[in-house]
């Protein structure tokens, strides 16, 4: 299941993200990969800047109702930052299936560039039945396997800004997750109705029969 998580950074927060990372020094993406046709820049692992302004992307996870209901976090990667200018892209892989404690359930992707900045770049995942190409508004994520094939297309023009996190669900198996996600979307909708409490214990006992804490 992909999600797409519209607005998750406020035009403020997008301004203060890119401030920071601005201020950071990048270095050459095949510092963290063995792809060498991996071409990007990042900010180091350690950098200061990283830290702050992955802080303030983990603190608008917290708080947002799609990102929480579809992921179920039990622990979230620090937020990493990625540029790609002209003629840069990422090849086709699957990311590793731990980072550090953290097994990657599901990949994230923030883009932190407006759309009239930049041409190409678009984030291919490999659905099993065909790929599907993302490239969306600046504030906008997109929540999916981290178990997919996907790459980067090449820039064709402009600046491409990116973070991207892994997330380790509470809910191991995605049919599970994705079972819960429909049952907590059916529940706000009918919560003035008789079945909102229904659904709501519904979700509640498989969550609690699934849910490895």
């Amino acid at each position: 299941m992909r999600v797409i998580i519209e607005n998750l950074l406020s035009v403020d927060d997008l301004a203060a993200v890119r401030a920071i990372v601005e201020s950071g020094t990048f270095v050459d993406g095949r510092e963290t990969s063995t792809l060498t046709d991996k071409r990007n820049v990042q900010l180091p692992l350690d950098s200061p800047a990283a830290d702050r302004a992955g802080a303030l992307i983990l603190d608008r996870l917290l708080d947002n109702e799609t990102f929480q209901s579809a992921a179920l976090p039990r622990q979230v990667v620090p937020p990493r930052f990625s540029r790609y200018e002209i003629g840069m892209g990422y090849p086709a892989h699957v990311d590793s299936a731990t980072m550090g404690a953290c097994r990657t359930d599901l990949a994230m992707t923030v883009f932190l560039s407006d759309l009239d900045r930049y041409d190409g770049g678009d984030l291919v995942v490999d659905t099993g039945n065909g790929e599907r190409r993302y490239r969306l508004p600046a504030g906008d994520a997109i929540l999916y396997p981290a178990s997919t094939l996907h790459s980067v297309a090449p820039v064709t023009a402009g600046t491409r800004l990116v973070a991207v996190t892994w997330v380790q669900s509470l809910v191991r198996d995605p049919l599970g997750r994705e079972i819960l996600t429909d049952l907590a979307l059916s529940a706000a909708r009918l919560s003035a109705t008789p079945y909102g409490p229904r659904l709501r214990r519904s979700y509640h006992n498989l969550l609690r029969l699934w849910a490895e804490t």
